[in-house]
């Protein structure tokens, strides 16, 4: 799979779990379900970066989202888990802007990674093999 692709699938995944954010602020469900999604969204997270690193040649960019994305995520588990252990609305409001901040990484590497496809075969070089 492409790393565009990949980007732009985590960026989906992502979206879905600010909307399950949402949907746990309101009791609409419980917040397993905004937990169980999180786990999908760090392992595909984590499985772009993986892809990203592995680009033959190194591309800088992308590997600085990636691993912005991965730091991003982190915080975002130990911030989400605070918020819910202590019931603060501080919390909660910064675990939701992290999570915009880690979508627009997510945006930013897939903009990125389209442009180096495309460069890639403007200049008739082969795919990059990821």
């Amino acid at each position: 799979m492409k790393v565009a692709a990949l980007f732009r699938l985590t960026a989906t995944v992502l979206i879905i779990q600010i909307a399950l954010g949402g949907l746990v602020t309101f009791d609409f469900v419980s917040p397993l379900v905004h937990i169980g999604w999180g786990v999908v969204v760090v392992a595909v997270a984590i499985f772009t970066a993986a892809k990203t690193l592995r680009l033959k040649p190194l591309d800088r960019q992308l590997r600085g989202v990636s691993f912005g994305m991965i730091a991003g995520l982190a915080v975002q588990v130990i911030l989400g888990f605070s918020a819910l252990a202590l019931s603060s609305e501080v919390l909660a409001w910064v675990h939701l802007v992290l999570g915009v901040l880690i979508y627009a990484m997510a945006l930013t590497g897939m903009s990125f990674a389209q442009r180096r496809e495309y460069m890639s075969t403007a200049q008739g070089a082969p795919q990059p093999v990821a």
